[in-house]
């Protein structure tokens, strides 16, 4: 059933639809109002709040989007979920089909919804979601280590922001395991000596969870908006 609640801003920017065409995308798109419950709605209010509060560059005017209810199964169907397509600052953009010339400013947004959002979808999930971050909150948040979109964010976040390079092929094991022990121990958040067990650590990793997903936000955003941001915003437009 079609929610009764709609929005147009998300946490004070506009929130518009790229998706009339597929010249659209990833444009400033037109004025749209998006459904879904009013406990979704809350939950982006304040997601998006504290990625305007992260970000350097504050608060984006535009927030482009690909919907949110949808007359389908799943999350957008019960009016739980939103597709982001791209954000748009005065000197910056920030399109998600940019992700592989704009790996660390991706990785920082996505770190900040996934402290919200339980469903975060990416661009290495598969094909579908390379042009957008599908968020949804049917799945409680934190890490889970048989959660395949978990641990891919967890893998691209080691490789690409903490200089640890590992496999990104969403399945943990050994590799990704040692490569998350050590960030750990570098973000004083464990022992080097921590215990071998797979589980004991996939257990310390879900209680340091939202301190890894702040420290990768730092990362991510550490030159949001110098000259390596603009080069990278621009690459991002070409694609």
């Amino acid at each position: 059933m079609r929610p009764s609640n709609a929005f147009d801003h998300l946490a004070g920017a506009e929130v518009r639809y790229d998706r009339r065409s597929r010249e659209h995308y990833g444009t400033r798109g037109v004025a749209t109002r998006f459904r879904a419950t009013p406990a979704f709605e809350e939950t982006l209010q304040a997601a998006f709040a504290d990625l305007w509060d992260a970000c350097p560059l504050g608060r984006a005017e535009v927030i482009a989007s690909g919907g949110a209810f949808a007359d389908k199964p799943g999350a957008h169907g019960r009016g739980r979920a939103f597709d982001l397509d791209a954000l748009f600052w005065p000197e910056r953009a920030f399109v998600a089909l940019s992700y592989p010339h704009d790996r660390r400013f991706y990785l920082a947004v996505e770190a900040v919804l996934r402290g919200h959002l339980g469903t975060v979808l990416n661009y290495r999930y598969d094909a579908a979601h390379r042009d957008h971050l599908h968020l949804g909150d049917l799945a409680p948040r934190g890490f889970v280590p048989e959660h395949r979109s978990r641990v891919l964010f967890l893998q691209m976040a080691l490789t690409h922001l903490f200089g640890r390079r590992v496999a990104i092929d969403g399945r943990i094991g050994p590799e990704t395991r040692g490569a998350a022990r050590d960030l750990l121990a570098e973000l004083e958040l464990a022992s080097s000596r921590s215990p071998e067990a797979p589980q004991a650590l996939d257990d310390r990793l879900g209680e340091a969870w939202p301190e890894v997903l702040d420290a990768a936000t730092q990362r991510g955003f550490a030159d949001a908006g110098g000259e390596s941001g603009s080069r990278q915003s621009a690459a991002g437009d070409a694609s």
